[in-house]
This record gives C-alpha cells, sequence and structure tokens, in this order.
C-alpha cells in the first residue's frame, strides 16, 4: 500500500495542535532539572529512532537525577512530533530526537511545515549515522554496482524502486542514484520500510536502497545481494561490501542521520549541561556498542557543529529534489 501524502498529513496534524502553544518554563538554572524531562520522538516506538531516543533518556535521567520520559508523538514523516518540539519554544523540560526527514529533507520539498528547524529548534549535538545499501533480489543478474549501472543506462523502459515514503533518505539516495547514472527511473511509495524490504524479496522492484539493519540478515543469507554501502566509509557490519565511491560511483554518499534538540529559546547554560551530559551518556560502552548494532557510527557534534550540518544537509537535498522524477 502507498503511503498517504505527506501534505494530507501535514493538514490533519496541524489542526491536531493548532491549539494553544505549549507552555514555557522558568527555572533557576542551578536545579535544572529539577522535575521530569520530555523527549519527543517523532516517530513510533521500535525504529532506530525511538532505540536511541530511549537509550539517551535511560542515561540522562540516571546522569541528571530526574526522570527523561520518551513521548512518541509520529505522523506526517516526522514533522508532527518536530512541530510540537518546536512550539514549546523556551521550555527546557521539552527535548527531542531528530532526523534527517523532519530536520533537512522535509524543509527541501515543503512550503509549510510550521517550522523551520534552523529558527524554531536549538541543535544540542548529532547522534548517530546510519548507512543505506543498495540491495536487489538473491538471484538478480546484476553482480555489482558497475555491471547495474551498464545495464540501467544501456535504456528500455522505466524502472520502478520502492521506498519507505516522502521524505525518506531512501527516496532521497535513490533519486540521487538516477540522477548521478542517468536513467529513466521512478519512485513508489510504501508505508514504511517492512514493505520495501518484502516487494525485493517477492521480486517485484530489481533494487531498492535500505537501511543496513534492515537488510543485514537477508544479506547473510543469501535471499538479498548487498552491491554498496552509501557511506563514506566501509559499514562495520558488513566490511567484505563496498561503497559506493569503491563500487564505481565516485562522490556518492546518502543515509540517514539522528540528533538531540530543543527548541528555541532554551538559555546557553542549559544547553551546554545537556550537550555535556548526552555526549557523556553516548561514550558510554554499552551504549556505544548498541549503536554499533544499529549500524550506527557512534557521532558526537557540537551545537554549533550541528547546526552547521543541518543547513549543508538541507541544500544538499534541496538540489535533488528540485529535479525530482515523479512517484509512482
Amino acid at each position: 500500500m502507498r503511503a498517504a501524502t505527506r501534505r494530507s498529513l501535514m493538514a490533519a496534524g496541524l489542526a491536531t495542535l493548532a491549539g494553544p502553544s505549549l507552555a514555557q518554563s522558568t527555572f533557576p538554572l542551578a536545579d535544572y532539572p529539577s522535575r521530569p524531562v520530555r523527549v519527543i520522538v517523532p516517530f513510533l516506538a521500535g525504529g532506530i529512532l525511538d532505540q536511541l531516543g530511549r537509550l539517551l533518556a535511560e542515561r540522562l535521567a540516571r546522569q541528571m537525577g530526574q526522570p527523561f520520559i520518551v513521548e512518541n508523538r509520529p505522523g506526517a514523516g516526522g514533522n508532527l512530533g518536530t512541530l510540537a518540539l518546536a512550539r514549546a519554544r523556551g521550555d527546557a523540560y521539552t527535548l527531542g530526537i531528530g532526523s534527517s526527514g523532519p530536520l533537512a529533507i522535509s524543509p527541501s520539498i515543503e512550503t509549510n511545515l510550521g517550522y523551520d528547524p534552523l529558527v524554531d529548534l536549538t541543535p544540542i549535538t548529532l547522534l548517530a549515522q546510519t548507512p543505506l545499501v543498495l540491495v536487489v533480489p538473491g538471484d538478480s543478474p546484476w553482480r555489482d554496482l558497475r555491471q547495474m549501472m551498464a545495464a540501467l543506462k544501456a535504456g528500455g523502459p522505466e524502472v520502478l524502486y520502492p521506498t519507505p515514503g516522502v521524505g525518506s533518505p531512501q527516496l532521497l539516495a535513490g533519486e540521487a542514484f538516477r540522477q548521478q547514472v542517468g536513467f529513466a527511473a521512478a519512485p513508489v511509495h510504501y508505508n514504511g520500510s517492512a514493505p520495501v524490504v518484502l516487494a525485493i524479496l517477492a521480486k517485484e522492484m530489481p533494487y531498492t536502497f535500505e537501511n543496513l539493519t534492515l537488510v543485514l540478515q537477508h544479506i547473510r543469507t543469501g535471499t538479498l545481494r548487498a552491491l554498496a554501502v552509501t557511506s563514506r566509509t566501509r559499514a562495520a557490519l558488513l566490511p567484505e561490501v563496498p561503497t559506493m565511491a569503491e563500487a564505481g560511483l565516485p562522490g556518492f554518499e546518502a543515509g540517514g542521520w539522528y540528533g538531540f534538540l530543543g527548541p528555541a529559546g532554551l538559555p546557553e547554560a542549559v544547553v551546554a549541561r545537556l550537550h555535556a551530559e548526552a555526549v557523556t551518556a553516548l561514550r558510554e560502552p554499552v551504549a556505544m556498542q548498541r549503536i554499533a548494532e544499529m549500524g550506527s557510527p557512534n557521532i558526537t557534534t557540537t551545537p554549533a557543529e550541528f547546526r552547521t550540518f543541518i543547513a549543508a544537509e538541507t541544500e544538499r537535498w534541496r538540489g535533488v529534489m528540485r529535479n525530482a522524477a515523479p512517484a509512482r
């Protein structure tokens, strides 16, 4: 089933959130936090973003002496929960976990989000980046990336490939691939990654870009074949699989990324404290191991570096989507 359009979901969500804005909090900085803190995760429970949010929240609670309570606010590809965070301006007791979709991709393709990540949010730190894997069915005639690109560039019917939805890193990787290689293709949007993987396993479509952890077991059993990873360096969980650049497409890099944010208007001292505590939490050995098991390098940045990163990612994907092929 194809996903509902982002615009219809946003319209419904904005109606829900159209009431009074979240109350701002005042507090003595020396006592922060003096009560529970909520952490908005703008996706359903169980995914990578939710796992990262709970991993961080558990450790912040232990380190800072107050509960950090994860609140899942899914909808519109993460935009609704991100909008809720943006509306909590000045409230240091409302924080959030963000991802490339609502923070960089949606601002590249939507004109009425209701928030601007660089104006309405306070970046705290990047948490992790997840590579995608270019996979084909296990019995595909394409044995490597160069063979695949040669076949696609030779012409023929328009190729369809599945994605988990509009605004996903998988869509952007697929579109950037189409543009860089130069062939006719169009995305088919599904409601999440699970049906995308099933479509490739069923050989309904010839290839896709998907999260490493979702396809790893299928690669290991041979029902899917990995041609390349989209990260700059090889993935620790798939060391035998080349990067896109190594496989024959120089300069290609894509994937998901995840970060820790607050609403705009937070005191600098609070941001500095949250950043220091988050870095400490992420460097704890068990946390590092769990992030590695997600296929994600453990990455932290300063708040300023994270802001610059969001701006650069937004501009990069805006250029790709400006020339995107229509969905089918």
